[in-house]
């Protein structure tokens, strides 16, 4: 369970941070800074399923 906290923060913010590169790029705001942020928070609930899952065991 060490670095779980790490490891929520970096799979929730790049998705995140690389929306808002986007969205200033193409000037679509807010658009894929939301799409980062669901992709995000989705990618980090099933990592954080599988490692209590296993921790589990």
């Amino acid at each position: 369970m060490a670095g779980l906290g790490f490891y929520l923060a970096a799979v929730v913010l790049l998705p995140l941070l690389g929306g808002v590169a986007l969205d200033k790029a193409w000037h679509t705001a807010p658009l894929f800074v939301l799409i980062g942020l669901f992709v995000g928070l989705a990618a980090g609930a099933a990592g954080i399923w599988m490692k209590v899952r296993d921790f589990s065991k």
